[in-house]
């Protein structure tokens, strides 16, 4: 199973993640665990948020902010239907995607099953 049990929630404006400040909209849940660990990595959608073909549409909208020791990092969140631009339809029905670094050359991103409600 993936890292997102054990999220603890937490709203905020903004979080600090290592030397570096960044805001988010509304930030989902933190975590102990590495940033990679909030899904199985997908290198085909990686290469397509890296051309702008798979990205969120508001950066950051929705995130989950890493903090442990290792593996520092914030994803933002996005899924088929929302926040989500997908030019070629390859987002799939009850997946979420966390993109970390999305708009630099090393974006990566990660799926998930959606979590029911």
């Amino acid at each position: 199973m993936f890292a997102l049990i054990g999220f603890v929630l937490c709203f905020g404006a903004g979080t600090t993640i290592g030397h570096a400040e960044t805001r988010v909209r509304d930030q989902y849940a933190t975590s102990k665990q590495p940033y990679w660990r909030v899904g199985r990595y997908n290198r085909t959608l990686s290469i397509a948020c890296q051309k702008g073909e798979f990205l969120q549409k508001e950066h950051l909208r929705w995130s989950i902010g890493f903090n442990g020791r290792q593996g520092r990092g914030i994803t933002g969140v996005a899924f088929k239907g929302w926040n989500l631009i997908d030019k070629f339809g390859r987002a799939q029905d009850g997946m979420t995607y966390h993109f970390h670094n999305q708009g630099y050359s090393n974006c990566k991103v990660y799926e998930s099953q959606t979590p029911r409600r």
